[in-house]
C-alpha cells in the first residue's frame, strides 16, 4: 500500500508540475506577443466579439482608404481651379484696365469726301494707312496667347495618370488643341468683317455652344473636348464614403467656369481679329486690310468694342462659375472629413474593443509568472527533499 500511494503521490505531483510549467510557458508567451493566445480558439466565449471587430475594422479601412483617395483628388481639382480663378482673373483685369479710346492702330487716318457732292467736304474718317496695332493691344494679345496655352494645360492637370476633370473617363485627356477652335473663330470673324454675320450673331456664336440653336455656335468638339465630354455621355465621379452614402465629386473642363474662359482667350489671341478698323491705301482709296465692320471709322469702333466688352463680361461671369464649382467641392470635402473623423472615432471603439478580448495586461502577466516562478521553485524544492527521505532518517 505505502508504494502504491507513494506511486500516486508522484504521478499527481508530476502533472502539477507540467501543469504549473505549460502556465509558465502560456504566460512567457502573453509576455513577449501581448497577447492573450495565439490562436482565436483561445479566446473561448470571447471569439465572436473579436472577429465582429475585426471585420468591421477592415471593413472601415477600405471606405478610409477610399475618403482619403477622393480627398486627394479633391485637393488637386481645386488647387488647379482656384489657380484657373487667378488667372481668369488677371486677364478680366487686363480687359477692364484697356483703353476704349481710338483704335489702338498705327497709320494716320483717310479721309472721305464724296465726289458725287463737289460743293460739300463731309470729311469722313474710314480707315487708316496701317493695320498694325500699338504695343497697348500687342500686349493684351500676348497675354491671352500665353494665357490660353496655360489654362489648356490646367484643364488637362492630372493627379498621377488620372485627368481630374475629365469625369469618369478619367484616362482620356479632356481638352486637345487641334486648332480647330482658332479655325472656327477665324472663319466667325472673316464673315463678320464681311458683314455675312451682324455683331449680334458674332457675339450670339461666340457664346452658344449648341450648333442645333445657333448654326454658328462654337461647339465642345470645334474647341477640342473630348468625345464624352462634348457628347455629355460622361459619366460623374463618386467615392463611397460607408455603407449608405456616395459622394458626387465630378468637376468637369467643359464647364461654363473653364470652356468660357478659354473661348475667350482664343477670341483675343486670334489673328484675324485684327486691324479694329480698315487699313485704306490712300492713293487708291482700296481696303488692303479690312476691320470691323462699319462705313466709318466711329462704326467699325463701336462694332469691335461691342463684341470687345461681350466677351470680358463672359469672362467675368465665367469667374462666378468658377467659384460655385470651388464651393461645391469645398462642401464634399467638408463632408469628407466629418466622415473621416466618424470612420476615425469608430475604428478607436474597435480596437479598443479588440484589445479588451485578445491583450494581456502586460504588469499582471508578469507578476503571475514570478508567483509561479517561486511556487515552481518551492515544489521542486520539497519534491526533491521527500525523495531524500528514508528509514535512515528516522533510526
Amino acid at each position: 500500500m505505502t508504494g502504491v500511494s507513494t506511486l500516486g503521490q508522484a504521478l499527481a505531483q508530476i502533472e502539477r508540475f507540467k501543469s504549473v510549467q505549460e502556465r509558465f510557458s502560456d504566460l512567457s508567451t502573453q509576455l513577449a506577443t501581448g497577447k492573450r493566445t495565439q490562436k482565436f480558439t483561445g479566446l473561448g466565449a470571447d471569439i465572436l466579439t473579436s472577429k465582429r471587430s475585426r471585420a468591421d475594422i477592415k471593413s472601415l479601412d477600405a471606405y478610409v482608404n477610399n475618403v482619403m483617395h477622393a480627398d486627394r483628388r479633391i485637393k488637386t481639382t481645386l488647387n488647379t481651379v482656384e489657380e484657373f480663378k487667378k488667372q481668369a482673373e488677371n486677364f478680366a483685369a487686363a480687359l477692364a484696365g484697356f483703353t476704349q479710346q481710338g483704335t489702338h492702330q498705327k497709320g494716320d487716318i483717310v479721309y472721305y469726301d464724296d465726289p458725287l457732292t463737289p460743293g460739300t467736304i463731309e470729311h469722313i474718317q474710314i480707315g487708316q494707312t496701317s493695320e498694325e496695332m500699338d504695343v497697348d493691344f500687342k500686349t493684351l494679345q500676348d497675354m491671352a496667347r500665353k494665357l490660353y496655352t496655360f489654362m489648356v494645360n490646367l484643364v488637362n492637370q492630372q493627379d498621377g495618370d488620372r485627368y481630374i476633370l475629365a469625369g469618369a473617363e478619367t484616362t482620356t485627356q479632356p481638352l486637345v488643341d487641334s486648332g480647330t477652335l482658332d479655325t472656327a473663330i477665324s472663319s466667325l470673324l472673316t464673315d463678320w468683317k464681311n458683314t455675312t454675320l451682324t455683331t449680334t450673331q458674332l457675339i450670339s456664336g461666340l457664346r452658344s455652344k449648341d450648333a442645333s440653336v445657333d448654326p454658328n455656335a462654337i461647339t465642345d468638339s470645334l474647341i477640342g473636348y473630348s468625345a464624352p465630354l462634348s457628347s455629355g455621355t460622361v459619366k460623374d465621379v463618386f467615392v463611397r464614403a460607408d455603407d449608405n452614402t456616395e459622394l458626387n465629386y465630378t468637376a468637369l473642363a467643359n464647364e461654363p467656369a473653364f470652356r468660357d474662359v478659354i473661348v475667350a482667350l482664343a477670341y483675343f489671341k486670334n489673328e484675324n481679329l485684327t486691324p479694329m478698323v480698315d487699313e485704306i491705301d490712300p492713293a487708291t482709296m482700296a481696303v488692303t486690310a479690312q476691320g470691323a465692320p462699319g462705313t466709318n471709322i466711329e462704326e467699325m469702333k463701336e462694332n469691335f468694342y461691342e463684341v470687345f466688352n461681350n466677351m470680358a463680361a463672359l469672362v467675368n461671369n465665367a469667374i462666378d462659375d468658377i467659384d460655385s464649382v470651388r464651393y461645391e467641392l469645398e462642401g464634399v470635402r467638408a463632408r469628407i472629413a466629418e466622415i473621416m473623423q466618424n470612420h476615425k472615432e469608430e475604428q478607436n471603439l474597435l480596437v479598443s474593443a479588440v484589445d479588451d478580448v485578445e491583450n494581456v495586461d502586460i504588469n499582471e502577466v508578469a507578476v503571475e509568472i514570478n508567483t509561479l516562478r517561486v511556487q515552481l521553485d518551492a515544489s521542486f524544492r520539497v519534491t526533491a527533499r521527500l525523495q531524500e527521505l528514508s528509514l535512515v532518517n528516522f533510526i
